[in-house]
């Protein structure tokens, strides 16, 4: 094979250059309120949606069965329950996300 020429080599090692620079540049880091607001908005969703899915079912049910405070009650109960237990497990794993860090 025939050897390259200089300013081919010379090319091929500033690409190499360039693509070790930018993978130590892979990801900017996010400023502190942006990862605060992120997480807010997680909890938050974390715990509403049950609850309105726990009220939406409980109204449902109170329909369909003519019972109308009781099974919105019990299932929102539920739905906050079910919030609490999301709130908890996500907390932990925003936990580990920050200690990996």
């Amino acid at each position: 094979m025939e050897e390259l020429p200089d300013d081919i080599k010379k090319l091929n090692e500033r690409i190499k250059n360039f693509q070790q620079q930018t993978k130590a540049e892979v990801t900017p880091k996010k400023s502190q309120m942006r990862v605060a607001l992120e997480g807010m908005f997680r909890l938050a969703t974390e715990f509403v949606s049950p609850v309105l899915i726990g009220l939406c079912i409980g109204f449902l049910a109170d329909d369909m069965f003519a019972t109308k405070p009781i099974f919105m009650l019990v299932f929102a109960i539920f739905g906050c329950a079910a919030g609490v237990l999301n709130l908890y497990k996500a907390a932990q794993q925003m936990d580990e996300d920050f200690n990996k860090e």
